[in-house]
């Protein structure tokens, strides 16, 4: 018999089609699997008491205040409440997603390390407003002493 007989042989030692294709399937998908997850950006938590703490209150269509300016560096605890239904409280770049249920405010804490503005929404559809919820954190960065002996 030649392989011409039976249609091609696959010489590997998975010893089927099946097994082979099984097996390149999962080696290339695990380690995309992988390099995926270890591309976000996590922000550092901390222990300790916060530097900066602040209330946030959601409610239809709004979040207060929509601007959250804190110094680089500094250790920030957000209280977060809602005024009427259930919330989330979203800050992709940061990592941030809590729910925000009534009566239970959530306590998001984050060290804020890089300057930048960093877009705020609300996470869980919550009506026909849903999309105008929106706000931002602003990371100012620490100014430079330009005092301190070289």
């Amino acid at each position: 018999m030649t392989a011409l007989d039976n249609g091609p042989v696959l010489h590997t030692k998975w010893g089927s089609i099946a097994a082979a294709k099984a097996a390149t399937v999962l080696l290339c998908t695990v380690p995309l699997l992988l390099s995926m997850s270890g591309c976000r950006k996590k922000t550092p938590a901390y222990s300790g008491p916060p530097d900066f703490v602040r209330e946030v209150v959601m409610k239809k269509w709004a979040i207060a205040p929509a601007r959250i300016a804190v110094p680089q560096g500094a250790r920030v605890e957000l209280v977060v409440s809602t005024a009427d239904v259930e919330h989330g409280f979203n800050v992709p770049a940061l990592d941030i997603n809590e729910p925000v249920q009534p009566g239970k405010p959530a306590r998001v804490r984050f060290l804020a390390q890089t300057p930048g503005v960093y877009p705020m929404r609300c996470s869980i559809a919550c009506g026909k407003g849903h999309d105008r919820m929106t706000g931002e954190i602003v990371i100012e960065p620490t100014p430079v002493d330009t005092t301190a002996p070289y």
